[in-house]
């Protein structure tokens, strides 16, 4: 009887009492390997060193830091992993099977070798083996399911660039939203502040008994007006403060509070949407990974397809039995093995079915997706020459309000005008000035809609 290896089964059965430390988890952990590390222990804090924030420096730090750009990038990591496990099938796998057996009956330590052999017999046994498999033969399974796998790692990164896009127009919306309603506060104020002059007049004109009180009351009632406005209008730019700061992914804003250095002046070229529809089509990072995905599902459907057909694989194995009564001894075999799938109930036709029925679902996504990206440039190049028509009828209305403003207080400074009439011209000014701050950033607002639907923005 061979005594090589007495003590292999027993090493591997304690081989089993390795213990496996918990996973942690910290900030410097939280962005993919690829990621700019931030300089300090907290991102954000890193992020927003200063007070005051460009476009740019708004869009690198959003596209540095935003919780879904994160989160796609790890995805990438997990598409890449997911690729290299397929492709791991193509390798031999070596492994350690560790048993111990308490039967019945005595059974035989090892197998007979022979008539004239003796043999060793106990109730526990201890059995150690180290296994070699090495894939010969899969039918296509394995090419199938790395290639597949390899085109959804690369759908993987056309699902980051569509998110940057959408994270970018997501920030310039907020960008400018805030640009906008920030000159409307200057405006209200102006506007207060030329009602206070007026007011200060009007208190001097009723003290020489050329106007009357009721005018007074007017004015106290724009100017409470104009403090209501002031007063929801910054609350309206706290609220997209807030959610700015969400974009970029930073909690707090600096302590001297964030102010934004941008202009809101007109662009200088309009677009040309016909030509960025026919464009957007190449250019759509969603587009782009849903054919890849499709391409992914039709190897999903020649892998399943591969189950029809057999799979050869060479096994060896080596090892050694321990009885309970100090016996051992050693075994091992080395052969070709052939799997041939007869009847499987009809299950892998069911597979191949649902498969297929999944790349044709795919390919009509794609479909319902072009119609909706030449709607969408259509709809973003109307928005944007629609913006700027309006932007240059109130340019217009401004200077004709502030023209009527000038003759207004003229006329009430010769007593040929009433304080009612300074109201309204004042009021008429600053309805002007809302409606062309407001249509400045719904013009800034359309061209990155433009650039986002025709595939631009990262």
């Amino acid at each position: 009887m061979t005594r090589s290896l007495p003590g292999l089964p027993v090493c591997l059965m304690l081989s089993a009492c390795a213990v496996i430390q918990p996973t942690r988890m910290d900030d410097t952990a939280a962005l993919p390997p690829a990621w700019p590390r931030p300089s300090g222990k907290s991102a954000p804090q890193a992020a927003l060193p200063g007070a005051r924030l460009t476009l740019e420096r708004a869009l690198a730090i959003a596209l540095a830091n935003n919780p879904d750009v994160v989160a796609d990038g790890w995805e990438i990591e997990a598409a890449r992993a997911r690729r290299r496990r397929a492709s791991s099938d193509h390798w031999p796998s070596l492994g350690v099977l560790a048993a111990y057996r308490h039967h019945w009956h005595e059974e035989r330590l090892v197998p007979a070798r022979g008539q004239m052999a003796s043999a060793s017999f106990s109730h526990d046994i201890f059995a150690g083996d180290v296994v070699l498999a090495v894939p010969l033969l899969s039918g296509g399974r394995v090419v199938s399911a790395v290639a597949a796998a390899d085109l959804l790692a690369r759908a993987a990164d056309r699902r980051l660039l569509r998110t940057r896009a959408e994270l970018v127009f997501n920030v310039k919306s907020a960008f400018f939203a805030i640009l906008g309603q920030d000159k409307l506060i200057e405006a209200i104020r102006h506007s207060q502040k030329a009602l206070t002059e007026h007011r200060r007049k009007t208190v001097q004109l009723i003290e020489a008994r050329k106007a009357a009180r009721v005018d007074l009351l007017n004015i106290e009632v724009r100017l409470a007006d104009l403090d209501h406005r002031l007063v929801k209008q910054r609350g309206l730019v706290d609220l997209h403060r807030r959610l700015l700061l969400s974009l970029l992914g930073v909690e707090a804003a600096p302590p001297g509070g964030l102010t934004l250095d941008g202009s809101l002046a007109p662009p200088r070229t309009l677009p040309d949407g016909t030509k960025l529809s026919a464009r957007a089509i190449e250019a759509r990072a969603d587009i782009a990974r849903l054919d890849l995905e499709i391409e992914a599902q039709a190897r999903r459907v020649d892998m399943v397809r591969a189950e029809h057909w057999p799979v050869v694989s060479a096994r060896g194995s080596y090892g050694s039995r321990l009885s309970a009564e100090g016996e051992h001894d050693d075994l091992g075999f080395v052969g070709l093995e052939l799997a041939v799938p007869i009847f499987t109930g009809f299950g892998t036709a069911a597979r191949v079915d649902e498969a297929r029925a999944t790349l044709r679902i795919l390919q009509q996504k794609r479909r319902k997706l072009v119609l909706a990206v030449r709607r969408e440039v259509d709809s973003a190049a109307i928005q944007v020459k629609t913006a700027l028509a309006a932007v240059e009828a109130t340019r217009k209305a401004i200077a004709m309000a502030e023209e009527s403003l000038r003759i207004t207080r003229d006329k009430a400074a010769l007593g040929h005008g009433t304080s009612t009439d300074v109201l309204d011209a004042q009021a008429a000014l600053l309805g002007a000035e809302t409606t062309y701050f407001a249509a400045l950033a719904d013009l800034h607002t359309a061209f990155a809609l433009l650039e986002l639907a025709a595939g631009g923005g990262t």
